[in-house]
């Protein structure tokens, strides 16, 4: 008996809420805060760039990661192993599929 394969195009969007903690910025304005981020990072434009990132990083990896720049970012109820820096809480979130390749016997 053969397997069969098939290429699947997988659309997944998400709309997110995005909050930083107060130890997301530690004793640091938003200004000190994005200086810092542009000299071990890469170069923003303002918080928003921020909380882009962070909500790529929540939608691409999900809870419990720690991320240069943010910490751990979890979903809002999280609290194991700690409770995040940056925490998410999925608004809305839809997947569509399509088969983009007919069946290929292997």
């Amino acid at each position: 008996m053969s397997s069969n394969k098939r290429t699947v195009l997988v659309t997944i969007e998400k709309e997110l809420e995005i909050e930083f903690t107060p130890t997301v910025l530690h004793d640091m304005t938003e200004e000190e805060y994005l200086t810092a981020f542009r000299e071990t990072l890469w170069d923003v434009d303002s918080m928003d760039d921020v909380f882009e990132f962070a909500a790529e990083m929540a939608a691409r990896y999900g809870s419990g990661m720690q991320h240069d720049g943010l910490g751990l970012v979890g979903e809002h109820y999280m609290t194991y192993p700690r409770v995040p820096d940056v925490k998410f809480r999925i608004l809305n979130e839809s997947i569509d599929t399509e088969i983009t390749s007919p069946e290929q016997p292997s």
